[in-house]
């Protein structure tokens, strides 16, 4: 008996197993097609899933299935078989397989729609919450400012609707290594921007229905007049030696963008030349300065340089001559070694005048002569019977006459003492037992 009941109660079993089983594999569903539907396309809610045979079902937009939200009901067995609802809309129909197709999708048709499927076998109900996309506008790139010079700080932004994503490229080449992204990518900014990011650039906007690329936008970076030079024929001179009746073309040139205009002077007259290149024929009132100067109007920097043109007639000057600027040079070199050989003639003649004196008065010194005559007085004794003093009268030099000196009462040794050297006289010795002797002495050196 127990037996039994086992083999009972699993014939039970399996067929409800089976029915749960068949149900949840078809189990009622709605699918969009297309899945991402766009404003303006039309989309298919189509039901999957449906259990037995349809007999009608119905459609509704809203938070439930309550009839003021009901859209339309179809009754296959009926004629016409759909029925409007209370938010029945002209672009929405039924299909016989439950499906409902909405053509010309517009925004408010987002929401909530529910479906409710009666078969013979009973009802299945389905909701799904339908979103309608909106195709991303086609971007355009504009820039902060019209006027983009080298160093400006520059910002790139990718203008469109409805995009999910945003990318930038650069036409031929890599973006730049230095720029910075905002969150969004929409904006693209050179903070110190170089000529070498001059190029084209565009940005891509996409979402889940569409993606569309903007149209080229050249960013030209502007820079210069930088590096001007002259060149003539063989190339870059300070000066050009040329002769009479010959021509000459002067090419001016700088580093810019965009390419500078120019403009000649001459001796700061303004030749009303505005192209690179100058052509001269050549005679002597050409003689001078020429000055090219070069500017950017864009970027409003002018710079200029200058070169010196020397025209000469071979008839009256064979060689030719340098620039004035060395002709000056040499003048002044001439005239320092003029001033330095007189300087060293006039000290060697002043040393040459120094010596001869010097000799001329070493000659007159040693032909000097000293004569001291002794004066007349006879030595008479005084009354103690000691003689007198003896006394020079006289001191003469072969220049000039002598004079007497004064006669000494007293008994002392005078010194009367010329001393033409600079060195102290000598001090002859004493005489004992002598009167008082007065000596004059001369030293000559």
């Amino acid at each position: 008996m127990p037996t039994k009941w086992h083999f009972f109660s699993g014939t039970f079993i399996l067929p409800v197993l089976l029915s749960v089983w068949m149900q949840a594999v078809s189990a009622l569903s709605i699918q969009l097609i297309p899945q991402y539907p766009a404003v303006g396309q039309s989309v298919t809610l189509s039901v999957t899933g449906i259990n037995g045979n349809l007999r009608q079902f119905s459609w509704y937009k809203g938070p439930n299935s309550n009839a003021e939200y009901q859209i339309l009901s179809y009754i296959q067995s009926v004629n016409p078989p759909q029925t409007n609802g209370s938010q029945y809309f002209s672009r929405a129909s039924g299909l016989p397989n439950a499906s409902l197709l909405i053509s010309d999708l517009v925004i408010t048709d987002r929401g909530n729609y529910t479906v409710i499927v009666q078969t013979d076998r009973g009802s299945q109900q389905e909701s799904l919450n339908l979103t309608v996309y909106i195709p991303v506008t086609k971007p355009v790139v504009r820039a902060n400012s019209s006027l983009v010079k080298e160093n400006d700080t520059v910002t790139l932004t990718c203008e469109t609707e409805n995009a999910e994503r945003i990318v930038w490229g650069r036409s031929n080449d890599r973006l730049p290594s230095d720029i910075t992204l905002s969150n969004d990518n929409r904006n693209l900014t050179f903070s110190s921007i170089k000529r070498s990011d001059s190029g084209d650039y565009y940005c891509e906007a996409e979402n889940v229905i569409n993606k569309i690329k903007s149209d080229i936008y050249t960013l030209t970076v502007n820079y210069g007049p930088e590096n001007l030079i002259i060149t003539g024929p063989n190339g870059i001179e300070s000066y050009f030696n040329m002769t009479v009746g010959t021509s000459l073309s002067l090419n001016c040139s700088a580093v810019s963008f965009p390419p500078p205009t120019y403009h000649w002077k001459h001796n700061e007259i303004d030749l009303r030349k505005y192209d690179s290149i100058l052509t001269l024929d050549l005679s002597l009132k050409e003689n001078g300065n020429y000055t090219c100067t070069a500017s950017n109007s864009k970027t409003n920097i002018t710079v200029a340089t200058s070169v010196v043109v020397i025209v000469y007639d071979r008839t009256l000057t064979p060689d030719p001559p340098g620039p004035s600027g060395e002709k000056i040079g040499i003048i002044i070199g001439i005239v320092v070694a003029i001033i330095v050989v007189a300087l060293i003639a006039a000290l060697i003649y002043l040393f040459v005048i120094q010596k001869a004196r010097q000799k001329n008065s070493n000659k007159k010194n040693k032909t000097t002569n000293v004569s001291v005559t002794p004066s007349s007085g006879n030595g008479h004794a005084d009354q103690n019977g000691t003689e007198n003093e003896i006394q020079y009268s006289s001191v003469n030099f072969t220049a000039r006459p002598g004079r007497q000196p004064p006669s000494q009462a007293e008994h002392e040794i005078q010194y009367s003492s010329v001393n033409v050297s600079g060195r102290p006289a000598r001090k002859p010795p004493a005489q004992p037992n002598d009167d008082s002797i007065v000596y004059s002495e001369l030293r000559l050196s």
